[in-house]
């Protein structure tokens, strides 16, 4: 039988073994906990740069006058509002070429407290309206940060990210009224196909076979359809204000003959959405100066099918003194922009209400012809711009594509949000946002 070696291992050959392992393991050691330090960090920076970003892109859209502003952190499962203080506005002075000198405000916001998974942070963010200041002079900021001359207008813009609400006129009311507007019928659409079905079926009454033959399912009017106009009026109060109104109008046409001459008779097919502004005025708002105007526009659908033709007016004869710029934006089954969407949503409430396609689409709203008109007034002084192609042969306002715009190139206000730990590290990033 072979002897078994049974020896093992002496002490000699134990304790070499463990200096030679912890001399190898200490650098393993130090550059894993190195390692684990510096993906924190960066996770940390990370979520002061996102958390910094969330703010601004608020204060981007928000209404910079009121006294507390409230923002969220943007996180989408765990989201936390903030309360930022406006502090006094401070003067200071730019320098303009030529040796002129505009004087302008800066403006800090505060709130303290604002956590995260990894601190806790003060923030200061930082609002002046320099580049607002220098275009009532006539210069504006280019792309590269120095300032020249105006050539848009004063009616400078920026993109319609940037815009909030209070300092633009932005109407989504050619479609949907949202909660202002106090609608009966939401669905602007619906409500007027409902009125001229109700109305053509009471005119029907008095003609026996063809009513009794309509209440058997017998549809009469499934081929006629309506005209809608959306009207743009743009005017001056006597107290110096800027009025901006939307006015919707339908128009029906039916192809039942026997009833056509009484249905016209009083403008019977005529409808006019009941709004608390009064008939078809779905939008109404004064501002204090000129503002440029939004159409969130979507094509009509009649009895589930995008019309073939839609009408859009512009009635700038009540201020005859500015030169209105109107942005026309198709949002038909388009991707939304998420700040686009949330500065739809503070106006007009939930985005899923506002924002639709017809459910037969045996009218593409790619095929749906536009056509944009003047109601009135000088039509050489309007500036229109839209985000698809119109109907030239039937319009008498020129409309420009988006792309021709290059007040989108001008900012009114640079922004600042600067966070700060606790042990006073800060966390820094700039922007700035339209008028």
């Amino acid at each position: 039988m072979a002897r078994l070696n049974n020896k093992g291992f002496s002490l000699v050959e134990v304790v070499v073994a463990v200096a030679v392992f912890a001399i190898l393991i200490v650098p393993l050691t130090t550059q894993l906990i190195a390692a684990v330090k510096t993906n924190k960090k960066t996770n940390i920076k990370q979520q002061e740069i996102e958390v910094a970003e969330e703010f601004m892109e608020s204060f981007k859209a928000c209404d910079l006058n009121k006294s507390s502003i409230v923002v969220s952190d943007g996180k989408p499962s765990s989201s936390q509002e903030y309360v930022f203080t406006k502090g006094t506005p401070a003067s200071a002075t730019l320098s303009l070429p030529g040796g002129e000198t505009v004087d302008y405000e800066v403006t800090k916001y505060n709130c303290n407290n604002i956590k995260t998974a990894f601190n806790t942070y003060n923030c200061e963010i930082t609002v002046d309206n320099a580049a607002y200041a220098a275009l009532s002079k006539g210069y504006v900021y280019d792309t590269d940060g120095n300032l020249k001359k105006n050539d848009y207008g004063k009616a400078a813009t920026g993109t319609i990210r940037n815009l909030d609400n209070n300092q633009s006129a932005i109407i989504a009311g050619a479609t949907y009224a949202g909660s202002e507007s106090a609608l009966t019928q939401k669905n602007l659409d619906y409500g007027a196909y409902e009125y001229f079905q109700e109305t053509k079926a009471s005119l029907l009454v008095n003609y026996p076979v063809y009513y009794s033959q309509y209440l058997s399912g017998r549809n009469y009017f499934e081929n006629d359809s309506f005209k809608k106009y959306t009207t743009i009026k743009i005017s001056k109060t006597v107290a110096d204000k800027y009025k901006v109104e939307c006015i919707v109008k339908y128009e029906d046409i039916t192809g039942v003959s026997f009833i056509s001459s009484e249905y016209t008779a009083d403008n019977k097919n005529i409808y006019y959405p009941s709004t608390k502004d009064g008939n078809g005025i779905v939008y109404s708002k004064e501002f204090d100066e000129e503002v440029p105007i939004y159409l969130l526009y979507l094509p009509a659908i009649c009895n589930g099918k995008y019309v073939a033709n839609d009408y859009i007016e512009i009635d700038n004869s009540g201020a005859p003194d500015i030169e209105p710029k109107v942005y026309i934006f198709e949002t038909a089954a388009s991707n939304i922009d998420a700040k686009y969407k949330q500065i739809i949503e503070s106006q007009l409430g939930d985005f899923n209400d506002l924002v639709y396609t017809s459910p037969e689409d045996a009218v593409s709203y790619k095929n749906v012809k536009v056509s944009v008109n003047s109601a009135g007034g000088d039509s050489d002084k309007l500036k229109v711009y839209a985000n698809f192609p119109t109907d030239t042969a039937s319009s008498d306002i020129l409309v420009k594509p988006m792309t021709e715009d290059e007040s989108d190139n001008v900012y009114m206000y640079s922004i600042k949000v600067t966070l700060t730990d606790q042990d006073g590290k800060k966390t820094e990033i700039a922007g700035t946002r339209g008028k």
